[in-house]
């Protein structure tokens, strides 16, 4: 087996070399084909976005017609007139729009309360009164007493849009019981830390007087070994000059 040829180190290097570009080329293949990939997939998800944005906006067109068209019928059927079922159809989407923005913006619901009074007040005492002037009419009455009725409570809903409280408001979004319990908790590691510190405090001292004394122990025993040899040296110097 003498015989057969040793890789020489230049060799075993540059087949290392080739290993690392293979590796390398290998990678960067996946890392091209990841993101042609994703390329591809971001494309099919922004198209498919828009197409169901498309959908949702059509569907909303679509029902937005319809509920236009049933109010419209409505009014002429129930009013004698389209014109009360659009005046009835805007007020009710804007009297909806406002009685969110004051649940959101946490009006009272006792002012709430009263805007919806108000409205029934209201289009019942306008009811009345077109009735007493129309001799019993009673579909133009119903037909005023529901407009006078949206167009009131929108008023006093949006009126009471000024009880506004930007303290009230923000409340809703500041964690507080997290806060009041993290403050509880800083302050128990206050003191945890004042209480570990006296501790140490505390360790260090007994442990900085007890090497004290242990060095005071060192010391005399060094000095007494000191003083013993000392005493040797000077036993043996006459002994020295004797001799």
């Amino acid at each position: 087996m003498s015989g057969a040829a040793q890789p020489t180190s230049g060799g075993f290097s540059a087949e290392v070399e080739r290993l690392v570009a293979a590796v390398r080329a290998l990678l960067a293949g996946h890392w091209t084909l990841l993101k042609a990939e994703l390329g591809a997939i971001a494309r099919d998800a922004v198209i498919t976005l828009i197409g169901a944005i498309v959908i949702v906006a059509l569907l909303i067109a679509a029902l937005l017609g319809l509920f236009i068209a049933l109010f419209l019928i409505l009014g002429a059927a129930a009013f004698g007139s389209m014109l009360w079922g659009a005046a009835q159809m805007t007020l009710l989407l804007l009297v909806l729009a406002a009685a969110i923005a004051s649940s959101l913006l946490r009006i009272t619901a006792r002012r709430r309360r009263r805007s919806w009074l108000l409205a029934f007040v209201g289009g019942a005492a306008g009811a009345l009164v077109v009735l007493l002037l129309l001799h019993g009419d009673a579909a133009p009455a119903a037909g005023l007493s529901i407009t006078l009725a949206l167009s009131l409570l929108l008023i006093d809903l949006l009126i009471g849009l000024r009880d506004f409280e930007l303290q009230r408001f923000t409340d809703r979004f500041v964690p507080l019981v997290s806060e009041a319990e993290l403050r509880a908790t800083v302050s128990a590691l206050d003191a945890l830390r004042e209480e570990a510190l006296a501790g140490v405090a505390a360790e260090v001292g007994a442990a900085a007087a007890s090497a004290d004394s242990t060095l005071g122990a060192l010391r005399g025993a060094v000095s007494r070994v000191a003083d013993a040899v000392k005493g040797l040296a000077d036993r043996l110097r006459p002994e020295r000059e004797d001799a």
